[in-house]
């Protein structure tokens, strides 16, 4: 990196910061995960969103499953630590995937 003739502080940074050991071993959890279904349309213009809310895992693997439910119903979406986002009313797709990845459902 590069440091500023003036003031000798540091001009550049790609301001990211390394996971901890603790983050980087951190098992996928195999017990007491759920998940929480629901769908929003408000401040969202009209637009339905189903919002899944997952419970008892890292937000890695939340990550992870976002990625997963967005394939398994071609869709948009995001994910924001443990609560995935995706377009549209997905409530059966999504239920049927997360059974598949042994979670309890509630809602929706």
């Amino acid at each position: 990196m590069a440091k500023s003739k003036r003031t000798g502080g540091l001009v550049y940074s790609t301001g990211r910061v390394e996971p901890t050991l603790e983050e980087e071993t951190a098992p996928v959890p195999s017990g007491n995960m759920e998940a929480v279904l629901r769908i929003e349309k408000k401040g969202r213009r009209g637009k339905t969103v189903t919002v899944v809310e997952i419970h008892g895992v890292n937000p890695e693997h939340a990550k992870n499953l976002g990625k997963k439910l967005k394939n398994a119903c071609g869709v948009g979406g995001t994910t924001k630590g443990t609560v995935v986002e995706l377009q549209g009313d997905q409530r059966v797709r999504a239920r049927e995937l997360l059974v598949k990845e042994g979670l309890v459902i509630k809602g929706g």
